[in-house]
């Protein structure tokens, strides 16, 4: 298994060293999202992929695909001249949004859902934390896993026991009958649950993935889960509280959540696919408009209503 999780060094690069300042730039613009991927880290807009950062300092730019016309202005991307680099990366991928060769609709919404959940005012307040998305292994899991959760109910934070959450994310009805709809979906992650070492494996990288992100500052309400306080006397008797840290628990079963989104409710798509499903099979609601995630909105099969 290929892990996500990077090195010390590397993070140390990115929160205190010559790549702070990409970090930096990811934490305050809402429509960027870093995600770790090992010897390299990915900055992503509207789920495309904008800039590369590696191991070695070295970076790279939009891939071919993304200019479209022949005039259209390249820039390389440096250090130096990340804000413009990123504002005219993001404006090219605007441009190849608005045509027909538009392809990220998927990948946009699961993007708001790791800033939601991640950063965003009410990231504290919702019931899961995003370590990754567009996780793919074909042999630990058979195929890809849009988002990599998990669900901690933090507002009980002596409680440090999280579960590893696979989530599915499918746009409009049509993509629920699509060749890889919901059952091969939910097929792999029985196959993956099976496994009992590589859940194991998967859980222990991402959990690492989660807790470099929070150092990173691109995760908040994590404070509890990776430390606590603990109460001492000093040299001279007095009380004195300080931070440790701590290992969290993590759940040996993990749990997998389709995510529907812009799903028409007239459409009858949704009950003849669920027919092929088992009927632990979930499903989470966002909360009211938002990306929200919260554990008590999440319904099995016999819940939804046609």
């Amino acid at each position: 298994m290929k892990k996500r999780s990077i090195s010390n060094s590397f993070l140390e690069q990115l929160k205190t060293g010559s790549l702070k300042s990409i970090t930096d730039y990811v934490r305050v613009d809402p429509y960027l999202d870093l995600e770790l991927r090992g010897d390299r880290v990915m900055i992503y807009y509207r789920g495309g992929k904008v800039l590369t950062v590696y191991d070695n300092g070295s970076l790279t730019g939009l891939a071919d695909e993304y200019y479209l016309l022949p005039d259209t202005e390249r820039i390389l991307p440096s250090i130096e001249g990340l804000h413009d680099y990123l504002a005219h990366a993001k404006h090219i991928v605007d441009i190849h949004e608005s045509t027909k060769n538009s392809k990220l609709g998927e990948k946009e919404i699961q993007q708001r859902v790791v800033y939601e959940n991640n950063l965003s005012v009410n990231a504290d307040k919702t019931d899961y934390f995003i370590a990754d998305v567009e996780w793919a292994d074909k042999k630990v899991l058979g195929g890809r896993a849009d988002i990599v959760a998990f669900c901690w109910k933090h507002k009980k934070p002596r409680n440090r026991i999280v579960q590893l959450t696979l989530i599915e994310v499918k746009q409009g009805d049509k993509a629920i009958k699509s060749l890889s709809g919901l059952k091969k979906h939910y097929d792999d992650y029985l196959k993956f649950k099976e496994k009992q070492e590589s859940v194991n494996c998967v859980a222990k990288d991402m959990l690492l993935v989660l807790k470099q992100k929070k150092e990173l500052g691109l995760v908040k309400g994590l404070d509890n889960l990776f430390e606590k306080k603990v109460t001492e006397k000093d040299a001279w008797g007095n009380k004195v509280q300080r931070q440790v840290e701590v290992e969290p628990k993590i759940e040996a079963e993990p749990d997998f959540l389709f995510l529907l989104a812009n799903y028409h409710h007239y459409s009858s798509n949704l009950q003849i696919e669920c027919e092929k499903q088992l009927d632990d099979c979930k499903f989470i609601n966002a909360s009211f408009c938002g990306y929200g995630l919260y554990k008590d909105l999440i319904k099995i099969k016999k819940e939804l209503t046609f």
